[in-house]
C-alpha cells in the first residue's frame, strides 16, 4: 500500500497545515493500519517505509501493531473506540471508565522512563483483554508464532511525540493532540533503520530518534546521519544527488532482509541523477513562487552564477559534482523558519515529556547513531554549504553552543579494524549472493573497489563541548564515540562507482582525512589555549 502522506496535497492549505503542523496524520495512520489488518496472511513480512511525516506514520503504525496486534473481523467493528483507547492509553488524566477495558493499572505519578514502562504495561493489559474477546491476534493461527514487524525504514522522522514544537508561536504539542507513539522502538520490530539530516534548521522539524531499552534484545537498530537538510536526505528537490546516497543506503539495509529491488530501475534513478547533474553542475534554485521573475530572483540568491553544463561534460570529465558533493538546500519557507531554528547535534538528543512535548534532561539511550562516510568526504574535499554559500561549516558536528564559533562537538579519528567490522554488519554477504543471479541485472563490474583499511574512521565527543537541549539545560551524551557508517552494500557501491568523479573523491578523501583531522584538531587546540 502507498500513502502520499500529509502535506503533499495539491492545495496550499494542505501543504501548510499538513507540512508544518501535520494535520491529517491520524487519518493516514488509521488507513495504513486498516490495510494491514485486512490483508495480512500468516507468513507475510510487514515492512513499513516512510519519509518525514510519512516516517512518523510508518512508526506509529508499527507501534499500533505491536501494542494492539492485528484486529480480527469482529475487532474491526470496534475499531474507532479501540483506536481512541490506544491514542489515550498513556494519558494519566483519562478516567478508567472511558476505556473499553476499565481495569487498566492506575497511574501513580511515574515520570520519564518509568512512565513509558507504565504505559507499556497498560498496552499489554489492553491487548490481552482484546485477545480474550477475540478482537485481535498477535500470533499466527498456530497460536505460538509471534506476528512481528520485519522492518521499519524511514527518512528523517519529525515530531517527537506528536505535533512538532513551534516555540516562537508558543506551540508545544501534547498528549492531548497525537498520542500515537513514543521514541522507544518495540521488541516486536525486528529491524529499524533511519536516515537523518544533519543540516535541517527548522525547529518545527525536530528529529524523532528511536531509542532501544535494555530489555529489547531483538531489534537491530541503525540510525545514520547524512549531509543536507530534510529534503536533501529524503528527496524532493530538483537535484537528487544527495538524496540518492541515503536512498542507496536504505535499499542496502532492506536488501539484507531479502527485499529485492529492480536493478535496472534503481540504476536508472541513479543515472537520471547523473544526467541532471551534468546539465546543471551548479543547480538553479527556483523562486518560491512563480510570481517572482527570474531576472529579479537570480540576484537575490547572493551567489556566483555559472553557465549550464551539458551531457557531453559528463562523458568527458565525469560528474561536475562528484559523490557526497551535491548541492544542499536551505529551506525556502520563511513561515516555517519563523517558527524557530535549531542545530541538530548527533548523540545529544533527550526524551520529550509526553504531556508537554518539552525536552527533559533524560538522554535517549541506545540510539545506535552513526555518521555516514559521505559526511567525512564532503568535509575533507571542501564541499559547499547550503545553497552553495561558502564551505560547508557542518555546525552539527563542528560547532558547539559555547558561542566561540570554533569549538567542535565531535572530532574525527582513525578507528580500529575490529570496530569497523562490528559496525559493518551483514551487508557485504547479501550482494555477493545476488551477483550469482546475474539474470536479475546485478553486475559486479558496476561496483566501486575499495582498498584494505578504507573507511576506518570514527567521531569522538569533545569532553569540554557545550551542548544544550531545547530546554536550555546542558546535555552529556551517554555514548562518546559514533562510528562512521561504511559504504558496504551493493547499491551504495554502485552509486559511488557512477559518481566518484574524475579525481575519485573517495580515494582523495581517504588519503587526506588524517591531515584534515590533524589540522582541525590543531585549530581546536589553539582555540582552547
Amino acid at each position: 500500500m502507498y500513502s502520499p502522506g500529509v502535506g503533499t496535497g495539491p492545495s496550499k492549505l494542505d501543504m501548510l497545515t499538513g507540512g508544518a503542523f501535520g494535520e491529517g496524520l491520524d487519518q493516514d495512520i488509521r488507513e495504513c493500519y486498516n490495510f494491514a489488518c485486512a490483508n495480512y496472511v500468516d507468513g507475510d513480512s510487514i515492512i513499513l517505509v516512510g519519509f518525514s511525516r510519512g516516517a512518523f506514520t510508518a512508526r506509529s503504525v508499527a507501534d499500533l501493531i505491536a501494542s494492539v496486534g492485528l484486529l480480527t473481523t469482529e475487532g474491526m467493528d470496534q475499531f474507532f473506540p479501540i483506536f481512541r483507547d490506544y491514542e489515550n492509553i498513556g494519558d494519566d488524566k483519562r478516567p478508567a471508565s472511558e476505556f473499553l477495558f476499565r481495569d487498566l493499572i492506575p497511574y501513580h505519578g511515574e515520570k520519564g522512563k518509568a512512565k513509558i514502562l507504565w504505559e507499556n504495561e497498560r498496552k499489554e493489559q489492553y491487548k490481552h483483554w482484546l485477545k480474550t474477546k477475540s478482537w485481535t491476534r498477535d500470533t499466527y493461527r498456530d497460536n505460538s508464532t509471534e506476528i512481528r514487524i520485519k522492518a521499519v525504514a524511514v527518512w528523517d522522522t519529525v515530531g517527537s511525540l506528536g505535533i512538532p514544537p513551534v516555540p516562537v508561536f508558543g506551540i508545544r504539542g501534547s498528549a492531548d493532540q497525537w498520542k500515537f507513539t513514543s521514541t522507544h522502538v518495540s521488541s516486536k520490530v525486528e529491524n529499524a533503520f533511519q536516515a537523518l539530516s544533519l543540516d535541517e534548521p527548522r525547529a518545527a522539524f525536530r528529529p524523532a530518534l528511536w531509542e532501544r531499552f535494555e530489555d529489547n534484545r531483538v531489534t537491530n537498530l541503525r540510525q545514520v546521519w547524512f549531509p543536507g537538510n530534510h529534503g536533501d536526505v529524503g528527496g524532493g528537490w530538483y537535484d537528487q544527488q544527495m538524496a540518492n546516497i541515503s536512498l542507496a543506503w536504505i535499499c542496502d539495509q532492506l536488501s539484507t532482509l531479502g527485499v529485492e529491488f529492480n536493478a535496472r530501475r534503481l540504476t536508472r534513478i541513479f543515472v537520471n541523477g547523473l544526467r541532471y547533474n551534468a546539465a546543471h553542475p551548479y543547480p538553479y534554485i527556483p523562486p518560491p513562487t512563480p510570481f517572482i521573475p527570474k531576472v529579479i530572483w537570480k540576484p537575490l540568491l547572493r551567489k556566483d552564477h555559472h553557465p549550464d553544463g551539458s551531457p557531453q561534460l559528463l562523458l568527458e570529465t565525469g560528474p561536475p559534482r562528484p559523490w557526497a558533493l551535491g548541492q544542499t538546500r536551505h529551506p525556502e519557507s520563511r513561515l516555517q523558519l519563523a517558527t524557530g531554528t535549531i542545530i541538530r547535534h548527533p548523540g545529544c538528543f533527550t526524551r520529550a515529556d509526553p504531556d508537554t512535548n518539552h525536552d527533559t534532561d533524560e538522554a535517549l539511550v541506545n540510539t545506535d547513531e552513526r555518521i555516514h562516510s559521505c559526511v567525512r568526504v564532503r568535509l575533507v574535499c571542501g564541499g559547499l554549504g547550503m545553497d552553495d554559500r561558502g564551505a560547508w561549516p557542518c555546525p552539527s558536528l563542528l560547532r558547539d553552543g559555547s558561542g566561540s564559533g570554533s569549538k567542535p562537538v565531535w572530532r574525527l579519528e582513525r578507528a580500529g579494524a575490529a570496530e569497523v567490522e562490528r559496525a559493518t554488519g551483514p551487508q557485504a554477504a547479501w550482494w555477493e549472493e545476488e551477483l550469482e543471479r546475474s539474470w536479475m541485472g546485478y553486475d559486479e563490474n558496476w561496483l566501486y573497489r575499495f582498498q584494505k583499511g578504507d573507511g576506518q574512521w570514527r567521531w569522538v565527543f569533545e569532553s569540554d563541548a557545550v551542548v544544550k537541549s531545547a530546554a536550555g539545560s546542558a546535555v552529556s551524551p551517554p555514548v562518546r564515540v559514533l562510528p562512521e557508517e561504511p559504504v558496504t552494500g551493493y547499491w551504495e557501491r554502485q552509486l559511488l562507482a557512477l559518481t566518484k568523479g574524475q579525481m575519485d573523491v573517495w580515494r582523495w578523501a581517504e588519503v587526506n582525512s588524517t591531515e584534515w583531522a590533524a589540522a582541525s584538531n590543531g585549530v581546536m587546540t589553539a582555540g582552547k589555549d
